[in-house]
């Protein structure tokens, strides 16, 4: 099995699932770590994701590599929605495959990381990082645990995004089939900050999920801007709209300064947004509340959040 801190003199190819920006966030620590221990990153990624890697990460090479066609339809059906473009996901599952042996050969890498993309394997030694050994799902539905188990057994290692005696995940994150996976611990970018003891601000509403669920997370915490317990709101730029529509005058921060994004959420005392296990990761490490929602339809989120109840 390889651990991080065991790699170094390398030049490793990375690339991070595209379905919102955690999987970028949470591999930003990693990838710094990797490049203190003198190896040469090469970060696959789209345009979206450069953009938000690019603010961290000073000393890597990008490469424009596309992102999952996946699309979440906004009626709260994930799982249909997956069947949906399963033929599509597939076809890219293909491709992917063959894009990698060619990035192998021609920026010669000795290693890929890959987290959460099945395709993103080679030849070379290839690493699979990953919080879900196994998805919380039922009846049919179960068929896609044995996909999953499948694919990420063809990773050389595999990284659990979890502690291995105080696991976050729960069920999700638990080892029971893999003799080649280790617990790598929480990750989140607020481990390359300072963090403060003072909390000036009472909470922060984060745009976090899917772009069609944005006006059902502005619903949902309407009552808690309007009683000031959210005193500053973060999001995409298009988000600006969306408050203006309600007469929203709580001051809104867009994430394309992460920079000032970042210092803001260390003054937060609570956070709100949707319940994804990157943002449960940046609460843990910032030592802030947090009230966060599942995403409908997402059964992971639906388990997070009710295996970590609201703090208070």
């Amino acid at each position: 099995m390889i651990h991080p801190h065991d790699i170094s003199d390398k030049r490793i190819g990375i690339s991070v699932l595209n379905w919102g920006l955690g999987h970028v966030t949470r591999s930003i620590p990693i990838i710094v770590s990797l490049c203190r221990q003198n190896n040469e990153l090469f970060v696959f990624c789209n345009e979206h994701q450069k953009l938000i890697f690019s603010q961290y990460l000073g000393s890597v090479n990008f490469v424009n590599h596309p992102g999952y066609p996946f699309k979440f339809n906004g009626k709260g059906r994930f799982k249909i929605d997956i069947f949906l473009t399963s033929r599509k996901l597939y076809q890219f599952f293909k491709s992917e495959k063959q894009l990698a042996h060619t990035y192998v050969k021609q920026y010669k890498l000795d290693m890929l990381i890959s987290d959460q993309r099945y395709g993103f394997i080679s030849t070379v030694p290839s690493i699979f990082i990953t919080h879900q050994l196994q998805f919380p799902v039922r009846g049919i539905y179960k068929l896609g645990n044995l996909v999953h188990r499948q694919l990420i057994s063809k990773f050389s290692s595999i990284w659990i995004m979890d502690n291995e005696y105080e696991r976050y995940a729960g069920k999700l994150s638990q080892n029971i089939n893999y003799d080649k996976a280790i617990y790598i611990g929480c990750h989140s970018r607020f481990q390359l900050l300072e963090k403060r003891i003072e909390k000036d601000v009472k909470g922060i509403l984060v745009f976090n999920g899917p772009v069609v669920y944005s006006k059902f997370l502005l619903d949902t915490f309407t009552p808690q801007i309007e009683n000031g317990e959210i005193e500053k709101i973060v999001g995409p730029e298009f988000i600006r709209s969306l408050l203006a529509r309600k007469n929203i005058k709580t001051p809104f921060f867009a994430n394309t300064d992460m920079s000032s994004i970042d210092a803001l959420f260390i003054t937060a005392s609570k956070i709100f947004g949707f319940f994804g296990y990157t943002t449960f990761m940046d609460c843990l490490e910032l030592g802030c509340d947090y009230n966060l929602i599942p995403t409908p339809g997402q059964d992971e989120q639906i388990y997070l959040a009710q295996r970590h109840k609201k703090s208070l």
